[in-house]
């Protein structure tokens, strides 16, 4: 009687145990969805913003530069910087930096320091987007695409910035037979003003034969200027041109700045007929764009543009125009590239509603080689100093 009891004892109290852990079982489970729930919910508007959204939304930017950026592997060549390994590192100075703030940073803190990290890569078309960047998606047929409400909210919270500078970039010297121009920078606020200016330098030397555009140091990224105030004036005939931009994802292009320039593309998965001499394996598309731009001018004279390792961006843009359609002759050094990548990608970020900007993918040379790597050669190899003008002109007179 006794044995039976002891053991209904211990089978009762082995129940009470199981029922125990169940429930703690159960609290355990919902503790961990209620903390699913709560860290998957889309983050909310506030000035300021908190660490753990810092940190969730730095992760993000660097799966898109893993996924969709494709320089990573001239960063590590030519800078000797493996930028995703360091990515420990990076988070480290982000809670170092957001606990100076009590844990919380104002978005411009937060772009200030995602772009202090970004500079890792050294390549300044990958950024935050800022107040300007943000306006000019708000024009684009597809913004929905790129932001959402968060974004929305904070960009608009954010101030207006200073207006860009309005910059009149030129320097003219007067040659024997030749005009020389210096374009230092394509930045302005009044395009066609500066379009203006430059067809009237262009009108009143008329009787020269010679024009010498010198774009040694601009590494401008304003794909408007480059078109509309420098290429057009200085064609003798309508051009017509295509190139390649290599992609690892299949991209999002926004027409807005395409259409007024001219500019048509088209995305294929087709990379057979491509000529790539990089041997990347990460290649899955290409983008093919047309550009076709009609002359403003009755121009007559030759056209020689100079450029050096500084040239690269827009700059590198009416480089290599010129050496595809011989409208004019590049004289120098060898450009730093990046000028067929001549829209970038925007990715909102879940939890800031910052917007990450990198370029497109890596714009492809005629002979299939990278521009971001190879740069533009020149037709005639001159070294850039001082003298370059003169060294020039005796050469082709």
């Amino acid at each position: 009687m006794k044995r039976s009891r002891k053991i209904y004892a211990n089978s009762k109290n082995r129940v009470k145990i199981f029922r125990k852990i169940f429930l703690l079982f159960l609290i355990l489970i919902f503790a961990l969805f209620t903390y699913k729930y709560i860290n998957s919910r889309p983050a909310e508007y506030s000035p300021v913003i908190p660490k753990k959204y810092i940190l969730k939304d730095f992760d993000e930017i660097c799966n898109q530069i893993d996924n969709s950026y494709m320089n990573l592997p001239q960063t590590k060549k030519y800078k000797d910087t493996d930028f995703l390994s360091l990515k420990p590192n990076f988070k480290s100075k982000i809670k170092l930096e957001s606990s100076k703030k009590n844990g919380e940073m104002s978005t411009q803190e937060v772009c200030d320091l995602y772009n202090d990290i970004l500079k890792k890569l050294y390549d300044s078309n990958v950024r935050i987007a800022d107040k300007h960047t943000f306006n000019q998606i708000l024009q684009q047929e597809n913004k929905n695409q790129i932001l959402n409400n968060l974004s929305v909210n904070r960009y608009s919270n954010l101030a207006d910035e200073i207006p860009e500078k309005n910059f009149r970039a030129y320097s003219i010297d007067n040659y024997k037979d030749a005009l020389y121009v210096k374009v230092s920078d394509f930045d302005s606020v009044n395009i066609e003003q500066d379009a203006k200016i430059f067809e009237n330098i262009l009108k009143s030397n008329k009787k020269k034969n010679k024009i010498i555009i010198d774009l040694r140091d601009n590494d401008s990224d304003n794909l408007d200027y480059a078109i509309n105030v420098i290429i057009k004036p200085l064609l003798k005939s309508d051009i017509n041109v295509d190139f390649n931009v290599a992609n690892k994802t299949q991209p999002i292009i926004s027409k807005n700045i395409l259409d007024r320039n001219g500019i048509s593309f088209k995305t294929t998965e087709n990379v057979s007929n491509i000529k790539i001499n990089d041997n990347q394996k990460n290649i899955k598309y290409i983008t093919k764009f047309n550009l076709t731009i009609k002359k403003t001018g009755e121009q007559q004279c030759d056209v020689y543009i100079l450029q050096n390792k500084n040239t690269r961006n827009s700059a590198d843009f009416v480089c290599q125009i010129a050496n595809r359609t011989k409208f004019a002759t590049t004289v120098g050094e060898t450009t730093s590239g990046n000028g067929l990548n001549i829209v970038p990608t925007y990715k909102s970020l879940p939890n800031t509603g910052l917007i990450v900007e990198y370029p497109l993918g890596q714009g492809l040379n005629e002979d299939g080689s990278t521009n971001e790597e190879v740069g533009t050669i020149p037709s005639i190899k001159l070294d850039d100093n001082s003298e370059i003008v003169k060294l020039l002109l005796s050469r082709v007179n």
